[in-house]
């Protein structure tokens, strides 16, 4: 092979790879098999060494350049149009993975941690109003609602449900405590567990449950209260907080898919005037006449008579 033909074959490897890009990209069924086509052709060449190398040019010059000019225009026009797109779904993924991050090692950890914080609080009062002295800091148990209460406690609920009816209490500065509440805590040494909190308006309770017993509390956070609760359980939703974004986070999970399946159509179709070029130029490659003055020689002919009756079109 002389240098003239090296030269040839390598540019005309170059349009191949080219072109694969560009297959790759569009997707198209037309597209990929125009570049298998035309690869049959790069390989004719490249494993007959008596050929004429400068067809092979021509066929490029007349065929391959002016498709892969088209082709390269509509992929800069296309991605200018996906960049708005593509944007759109790379924040919304940020803002999804930052919340899952938040979610699950926030929330769920910190949620079983006030479980106990909540007891060792729950035994400091009793001990304190046993003593008549004051040494609980009601700030350690407030933490928790003031971090979560907007995003997690629940919205939906019947808030007859979860207030109080009038009972015997001691009181400990601004709070009121349920004397009953107190003496069930004690016999079971104040382990208690957080089950969920709810935002009903502007006032949030959070419901609790006393270890080993059937017993569950209300802390009326805004009123200052620790009561049993006194409603009937299966009126409530109990099952742990789920974050109030979580409806969008799943919106945001659809959008996504959607425009992702909007882009690969988008990439896909072509303008009519595009897809009869397309459809024209794969005629042209598999119609022998026009190739005939290309490769001149019966034998080259022949050979690709045999390749490109090969049905790559899915026709």
């Amino acid at each position: 092979m002389g240098d003239d033909a090296a030269t040839i074959m390598s540019q005309s490897k170059r349009r191949l790879t080219k072109l694969k890009l560009l297959a790759n990209f569009f997707e198209h069924i037309d597209i990929i098999s125009i570049y298998i086509k035309t690869d049959i052709i790069h390989s004719l060449f490249q494993e007959n060494k008596t050929l004429d190398y400068s067809k092979l040019e021509l066929f490029h010059l007349q065929y391959t350049d002016s498709l892969i000019e088209l082709l390269t225009k509509i992929k800069r026009q296309k991605e200018n149009d996906m960049l708005t797109v593509i944007n759109e779904i790379d924040v919304n993924t940020k803002y999804i993975e930052s919340f899952e991050e938040r979610r699950v090692d926030s929330f769920q950890t910190d949620r079983k941690m006030y479980s106990g914080i909540f007891s060792q609080h729950l035994k400091t009062l009793y001990k304190d109003l046993t003593e008549d002295i004051f040494t609980a800091d009601w700030n350690n148990v407030l933490y928790f609602h003031k971090k979560y209460g907007q995003e997690f406690y629940r919205t939906g609920a019947d808030e007859e449900q979860l207030k109080p009816k009038p009972f015997p209490a001691y009181q400990y500065k601004d709070y009121t405590i349920e004397r009953k509440l107190l003496g069930r805590l004690n016999i079971q040494g104040f382990k208690v567990r957080f089950i969920c909190g709810y935002l009903i308006g502007t006032f949030e309770y959070e419901l609790f449950k006393i270890f080993q017993s059937d017993d569950y509390f209300i802390f009326g956070v805004d009123d200052k209260k620790l009561y049993l609760f006194d409603g009937k359980l299966e009126k409530l939703d109990i099952s742990e907080n789920q974050s109030n974004q979580s409806s969008i986070i799943n919106q945001l999970r659809t959008k996504n898919e959607l425009l992702e399946n909007s882009i690969n159509e988008r990439k896909r179709t072509m303008p009519a005037e595009v897809e009869n070029v397309l459809k024209d130029y794969l005629k042209s490659l598999e119609n022998i006449d026009i190739m005939s003055k290309i490769f001149a020689f019966d034998e080259e002919t022949n050979i690709l008579r045999a390749m490109l009756n090969l049905n790559l079109n899915n026709n």
